[in-house]
């Protein structure tokens, strides 16, 4: 739900996309150019391996702010909003207004010395109103560990800067391991705030190409990330075909965060669950009202992993190497689910739910 043709700064234009979203199993894949909404390429494309609805949005900056950050992601919105930009307040309630989901994107960025601006994090607190938070951007998640390296270094020298970036970028799967730690603090924060704050987790696909001397190849392609960080959404039944009706589908569970927010790479997460049931029943991103007993919450994933149950920052419960989590909550408040797993010799990050609501 984070990539980019050339319509802004991107490689590859929308077939081109959905043919590598298809071959990497995708049902779905938002669009989202830097501050232009493409109108026309939205509908269900195909290949040999299936099919994959294609949608349209945007990521909405101001270019004229110094420095560059508080990029928005705007989906649903039909319409454009990048005149809007000077002011994210507007930007935001005009989104809103317009029947669209709005997230910060890459919340928080470390400063790389390779590139010649601060990191593109979220500048603009003054805000309200906004859906909620991209709290895994895999390519922003490459250029913060990309930093701890270069800061490791005992001197500053470009060649082997550039030459440790070939090296991180050729090997990202021993770096990506985990959420921007202030992103989920902050997520925490505002739901112990009593705010309702949905987590997407994106690619932020480019399909750049590196040229250092002999090197010339596109790091990062398409089809690879859409192997790695995506958010995951469920539906009350299959998409269908009808792309109107599968589209607005779509839209709702991101908007009420039905979802969940994954790292499919080391394994697929198809089969998670977390769901509630109190005076009433609920799943990822729905209210639960506490009766005489509580809530009864339930977390299951398809294969044994360790995880926790969070509320507000703090760890409720937790299991290690179990496929099954039970928890009767007393208290009101915010409780999602964080799941990792080992993958080439380290734990990852693996899945992080949506919040389910007790009141």
């Amino acid at each position: 739900m984070h990539m980019h043709t050339p319509y802004s700064d991107g490689e590859a234009w929308h077939k081109e996309i959905a043919d590598a979203a298809i071959d990497a199993g995708l049902d779905f894949i938002i669009v989202t150019d830097h501050n232009v909404w493409v109108d026309g390429v939205e509908g269900y494309y195909e290949n040999g391996n299936g099919r994959v609805l294609l949608l349209s949005g945007e990521e909405v900056h101001n270019v004229r702010r110094k420095p560059q950050g508080s990029h928005l992601l705007i989906y649903g919105a039909e319409r454009e909003l990048s005149p809007c930009a000077p002011q994210p307040q507007e930007l935001l309630d005009a989104a809103r207004e317009s029947g669209g989901y709005t997230f910060l994107a890459h919340p928080h960025e470390r400063d790389c010395r390779l590139f010649d601006q601060p990191n593109l994090g979220w500048r603009d607190w003054e805000i309200e109103g906004y859906t909620g938070l991209e709290i895994w951007n895999y390519m922003s998640s490459f250029v913060s560990r990309l930093a701890e390296q270069l800061d490791n270094l005992p001197f500053k020298n470009g060649v082997i800067d550039k030459l440790t970036a070939v090296y991180v970028a050729l090997n990202q799967e021993k770096y990506i391991t985990f959420p921007e730690p202030e992103t989920l603090a902050l997520w925490d924060e505002l739901l112990a705030q009593g705010q309702q704050v949905t987590a997407v987790g994106n690619s932020d696909a480019h399909g750049t190409l590196m040229n250092l001397g002999p090197i010339h190849r596109v790091i990062y392609p398409y089809e690879y990330l859409f192997r790695c960080i995506n958010t995951h959404i469920l539906l009350d039944a299959p998409l269908n075909g009808d792309f109107v009706y599968d589209k607005q589908r779509i839209l709702q569970a991101i908007g009420k965060g039905h979802s969940w927010v994954a790292y499919d790479l080391p394994h697929p997460t198809k089969g998670f669950r977390f769901s509630g049931h109190g005076a009433n029943k609920g799943l990822m991103g729905d209210r639960i009202q506490l009766d005489g007993h509580g809530a009864a919450l339930q977390a299951r994933t398809p294969i044994r992993t360790n995880m926790r149950l969070i509320r507000h920052g703090e760890v409720v419960t937790a299991v290690e190497n179990d496929d099954h989590l039970t928890h009767i909550a007393t208290k009101p408040g915010a409780y999602r689910i964080e799941s990792a797993i080992p993958f080439r010799g380290k734990e990852r990050g693996w899945i992080y739910s949506n919040p389910i609501y007790l009141w």
